[in-house]
């Protein structure tokens, strides 16, 4: 399975030219980790494959009324928890905390706007930094190692 996650676009819409790199990607699934800023691009990207996401700081209540700030979705056997927003002084040990009690494969988050890509033992902590200058793409097949490919906008996604 291929999966596209993004975060922090920050935009009233994408642009029909980012929308034809997205397609043009084959995802089976695309995960937002939030900060929108706009309904539209919530239905973009619903439009585009299946979608996950949660809201961010920044997204107004017509957002927050139909996404939750956690998730926790099952993937090819692998359990990942997204979340936005986790403010200044954060650890991955309060990450962990509001996934208290799960046993997360992979931790998406937003909201630094840096590209964060960690392998602690099994265990990913992930954040694409702000869409569309860069995004990941995240392979999963059952019983295979995951595979997590970082996409830069001046690589010409």
């Amino acid at each position: 399975m291929r999966i596209g996650v993004l975060s922090d676009t920050h935009a009233s819409g994408l642009s029909p030219g980012v929308i034809e790199k997205l397609k043009g990607l084959n995802l089976n699934l695309i995960i937002h980790c939030g900060d929108y800023t706009h309904i539209n691009v919530v239905h973009q990207l619903k439009a585009l494959a299946n979608f996950y996401g949660v809201a961010g700081n920044m997204d107004p209540p017509e957002i927050r009324e139909i996404l939750k700030e956690k998730e926790i979705i099952e993937v090819e056997g692998r359990k990942i928890g997204i979340f936005h927003r986790y403010g200044l002084f954060f650890t991955d040990r309060k990450l962990e905390n509001i996934f208290k009690d799960e046993e997360i494969d992979i931790y998406l988050h937003g909201h630094t706007h840096r590209l964060r890509k960690e392998r602690k033992g099994d265990v990913y902590y992930l954040n694409p930094g702000p869409f569309p200058k860069s995004m990941f793409i995240v392979s999963l097949e059952k019983d295979k190692e995951i595979e997590v490919d970082v996409l830069r906008k001046n690589q010409g996604y």
